[in-house]
């Protein structure tokens, strides 16, 4: 039995098959590069962007949320944390058995 309310609601939200903030972002940066350069350049910035998260977006709708939770994460192993540590190298003497 399948539960369409269920379904529905861990759907993801998209704009035209784009995650609505990746569509959001897309449409600020091409009005940012309209207004201070060429139109045509924010234009095609705009629908490049589009392109790109209709991509990603067909092969897996949740992608643009798994890189947020992946650049929110810290770093599990961070070498600059550890101690410093010294390495002695000790001699043994050989025995004769």
């Amino acid at each position: 039995m399948t539960r369409l309310a269920a379904r529905a609601l861990n759907k993801p939200l998209l704009i035209v098959g784009i995650d609505r903030k990746l569509a959001g972002l897309a449409f600020i940066l091409s009005v940012i590069v309209g207004a201070n350069g060429s139109r045509i350049v924010g234009i095609v910035l705009f629908l490049a962007l589009c392109a790109v998260g209709r991509r990603l977006s067909r092969k897996d709708p949740d992608i643009f949320l798994v890189f947020n939770l992946l650049r929110k994460q810290k770093a599990l192993y961070d070498p600059m944390k550890r101690e410093w540590f010294r390495l002695s190298i000790e001699q043994r003497t050989s025995k004769a058995w």
